[in-house]
């Protein structure tokens, strides 16, 4: 196994004509003809035991922060005769407070102001014969990583920008029969603190997909469908040789490089979903997919020519290579999950997934996850939550190695008026290399975090 290195990994759409705005009381929403506008703010803290994500060692000791955070949202819901729509939109900024600013810790690099999410749906003509579907999301990300976090450093985030977009027609040839032929077309951008990388630019680098999806759904039970899904998938990246940023491990390089090709990738699967008993939901799919790398399209990379032809930066042979597809037992593709509700308002979920997805500081990912989940709702006032996961990752190229990440999750909310709510969680969060040399090898892939939020929310 290679010596790897620690990398943290719009649609817009407008609705046609206008309607008086309904005037409402706080807590019933804003109504517009066939739409309903639901504004709302979040604020409050946000506390971490590990903001840099550090495995606390010497070199990396865990820093503990506070911030401050608001996340204002809207929600826009259409049921029109013609068309349905659906937007849902938010901005987050968090703000650290440095409480000893003479120390050697600086959390507030690890800010975020950029924060952005939102998805939109618009169905065309949603009980016709034939219809069109066109969704959309877009989503700005900022991950703290460890790094050095002296005054000077501009941030200490990983920041992932990315967009995707789907649509095509819908064809109903009957009530419980229906078709989806859609295009998808994605683009994500990685950028990465000026201090992990030589170069002038902190873009780290970008990436397309594209490709058909075609589904299809017999709804053969009021509540209960066989589904069955198809996708083809073409992967292009910007750069194909990226920096292998992080600490020497050990004295071993996989190389200043690391060859990431680009990918078409494919996934075929069926299963069946729906609502069997009055307690009891349960949905399960099963398939099969490969993704298959083009290693020529490193050593073609412009930059592949200043390394030399023997260099180990344009190695293709051996255990971890970029010319590594998915296996046969990686390309099994399972997702399965069961709900029962034993009384109202009391609800417990299990679920398991097992799929691979392409990496960026690496080929690909394949992953098992698995997770159990508690959800309450007493008196339509207070509501409850709580989870426990557990999700191994198995990374193959030159950079090969197996994650295990662990995870328990506390919520709460209490509805004090129709308006206004106070909620709070709680979690911890660890990820461990599988391996049994993993202190030697990857100890900087290592963390625990503990997570903490109280606030209020306010919605019109």
């Amino acid at each position: 196994m290679q010596r790897g290195r620690k990398f943290l990994p719009i649609l817009v759409a407008l609705s046609a004509g206008f309607s008086p705005f309904a005037l409402a009381a706080p807590g019933d929403h804003i109504r517009a003809g066939d739409s309903v506008i639901t504004p709302s703010v979040m604020t409050g803290i946000e506390s971490h035991s590990n903001l840099y994500l550090a495995d606390g060692g010497p070199q990396s000791p865990e820093v503990s922060a506070l911030a401050w955070v608001l996340r204002p949202n809207l929600q826009v819901d259409t049921a029109g005769a013609v068309a349905w729509f659906n937007l849902g939109a938010g901005y987050g900024l968090k703000q650290f407070i440095d409480f000893f600013p003479e120390d050697d810790f600086h959390p507030e690099n690890a800010d975020q102001f950029g924060n952005v999410d939102a998805a939109a749906t618009m169905q065309l003509f949603p009980t016709s014969s034939v219809g069109a579907r066109l969704a959309d999301r877009f989503d700005n990300q900022a991950i703290p990583a460890e790094l050095p976090t002296q005054a000077g450093t501009a941030t200490a985030n990983v920041v992932h920008t990315g967009n995707d977009l789907s649509g095509g027609i819908v064809v109903r040839p009957g009530s419980a029969l229906s078709f989806e032929a859609l295009g998808q077309f994605a683009v994500d951008n990685y950028e990465v603190p000026d201090i992990l990388t030589t170069s002038t630019s902190s873009v780290y680098n970008n990436r397309l997909q594209y490709g058909p999806i075609i589904t299809g759904a017999w709804k053969f039970l009021p509540k209960t469908s066989m589904n069955a899904d198809f996708s083809y998938n073409f992967l292009r990246w910007e750069n194909h040789l990226v920096e292998s940023v992080g600490p020497d491990v050990d004295g071993s390089e996989v190389g200043a490089y690391i060859g990431k090709p680009d990918a078409e990738a494919w996934r075929l699967t069926a299963g069946v979903t729906g609502q069997f008993t009055q307690k009891l939901a349960a949905s399960g799919t099963v398939g099969f997919g490969m993704m298959t790398y083009d290693e020529q399209t490193v050593l073609d990379d412009p930059f592949a020519g200043t390394l030399g032809g023997s260099s180990n930066e344009l190695n293709t042979t051996g255990a971890d290579t970029f010319a590594d597809d998915t296996t046969l037992g990686d390309g099994v593709l399972v997702n399965l999950q069961v709900s029962y509700a034993p009384i109202r308002g009391q609800t417990l979920t299990a679920g398991y997934r097992k799929d691979f997805q392409d990496a960026i500081f690496t080929n690909y990912v394949a992953y098992n996850h698995v997770f159990f989940r508690y959800e309450g709702s007493f008196q339509n006032r207070l509501g409850l939550g709580a989870e426990v996961s557990y999700r191994l990752d198995e990374f193959h190229g030159e950079v090969a190695r197996g994650d295990q990440n662990l995870a328990v999750k506390l919520n709460a909310a209490y509805q004090l008026t129709p308006w206004l709510s106070a909620g709070g969680a709680g979690s911890w969060s660890r990820r461990a290399c599988e391996a049994e040399d993993c202190e030697k090898l990857f100890f900087s892939t290592q963390y625990d975090d503990f997570f903490g939020t109280l606030g209020l929310t306010f919605a019109y």
